[in-house]
């Protein structure tokens, strides 16, 4: 058995500082619980952050205050322009928000245990600086991306396509910025240079943005698992051989006076787990001819199907536009637990489902739902998320400026 080198005891752990993880610390902080919340890198905001993912994959109102205060905020930094934005004022926005509204934010730690008794988490192991810290809560929420606490819990999980268990494919994405003049291009011994658009390994995706970088989303790595260390660290490695020829390719061809200034501190992983919950959204709940709605719904989802080929390189897959739909509350449960709760990217659907509401705006949304759910819980107090009354926490939702209508929002498909 584990010996830990401290203990604590708070309301509601999150596991994930990733956008829905901090979006659900700071709606249950600031209704005034103890909220800790876990962070394996050095900033707040996950993969729009540290992993360089600098574009928002949908619709941008009506997703509650939390994401507003985002929006705000880069624009009066002069950092937003439209769906893209500069990740490192949005480091600094997570973090003061999180600190406004009380929130612990412990950075550097993994969570590597689960304590379970019955249908309740009583305990979280968190390691840090090579020290143990065991956390009782009273509400458990997973908001790792790829449903790791909740897999530790002995939540049931869905992986990858039903029959080849292949995950949407993951990218790194890279900055370049202008010099002034032309530069010398350089691929490294062994790596294959890329000749023409049909060659690229991944999607065709780099811009200009108006503060002078170019923005690229253009590597692809398929077949890989995210869930396991070496096959990660191997998608980690190739991706950087392909963002090598990328870069290369573009000196050639686009920006031939640019040099790569930063890229993802981790690699974009699109599907890791997807945790079971008491509902499973479906693709035929999200490609319907009319939005849906659902009576628990508790978020709004509007970006087209982004099912990437799960074997190809380049573009290859299927764009389909849908009209925007609910996400229920029983998507945020864990089966079979009393106080463990997923937001983000792990939440309860199939994988056609999970291509669409996995976008960063989206989670946000989400990650509010489920952190203004245990606020809700622990003041009724409900003792258990399912007694949670749901028409009430969807008025609280609408008063923070979410609208949870599917037919006020706009679909998303560029």
């Amino acid at each position: 058995m584990t010996a830990h080198n401290r203990s604590l005891k708070v309301d509601v752990l999150v596991a994930g500082g990733g956008t829905a993880g901090c979006a659900a610390a700071v709606a249950a902080a600031r209704r005034g619980h103890s909220v800790l919340l876990v962070e394996e890198g050095n900033c707040l905001g996950g993969v729009s952050t540290a992993g360089g993912v600098n574009e928002w994959f949908a619709s941008l109102d009506g997703l509650g205050d939390i994401f507003e205060h985002l929006k705000t905020e880069l624009d009066r930094y002069g950092a937003r322009f439209g769906q893209f934005f500069n990740s490192e004022y949005l480091k600094i926005i997570w973090q003061l928000l999180a600190e406004e509204a009380g929130v612990t934010i412990l950075f550097h730690a993994s969570v590597v245990g689960a304590d379970v008794a019955g249908r309740r988490v009583t305990r979280a192991t968190i390691v840090s600086c090579s020290q143990f810290i065991a956390v009782e809560a009273a509400y458990f929420i997973d908001t790792t991306g790829e449903g790791d606490f909740a897999a530790l819990a002995g939540a049931g999980f869905l992986q990858g396509d039903p029959q080849t268990g292949h995950t949407l494919h993951m990218s790194l994405t890279c900055l370049l910025q202008d010099t002034g003049r032309p530069v010398t291009p350089y691929l490294p011994p062994g790596l294959e240079p890329i000749n023409t658009v049909d060659d690229l390994p991944g999607l065709r995706t780099y811009r200009r943005l108006p503060d002078g970088r170019v923005y690229c989303n253009m590597t692809k790595v398929t077949r890989h698992d995210p869930t396991d260390p070496f096959s990660l660290s191997e998608a980690e490695r190739e991706a950087r051989r392909q963002l090598a020829r990328t870069v290369h390719f573009l000196q050639r061809h686009d920006y031939p006076t640019y040099v790569l200034t930063s890229s993802g501190a981790k690699i974009g992983i699109r599907e890791g787990r997807r945790i079971v919950g008491d509902y499973v959204l479906t693709e035929a709940d999200v490609t319907g001819s009319a939005p849906r709605d659902f009576e628990d719904g508790v978020a709004v989802a509007t970006s087209q199907i982004d099912f990437h080929s799960l074997t190809q390189p380049g573009d290859a897959g299927r764009r389909q536009r849908v009209e925007p739909y609910a996400i229920p509350w029983r998507c945020l449960i864990a089966r079979g637990f009393d106080n463990l709760l997923m937001a983000g990217k792990c939440a309860s659907g199939d994988q056609v489902a999970q291509s669409s509401f996995r976008m960063t705006p989206t989670c946000c949304a989400m990650g509010q739902a489920a952190g203004t759910g245990v606020a809700l819980a622990l003041e009724q107090p409900a003792g258990n998320i399912h007694a949670l009354d749901v028409a009430r926490l969807r008025a609280a939702l609408v008063d923070a400026g979410m609208e949870l209508d599917p037919a006020r929002h706009i679909p998303y498909a560029p």
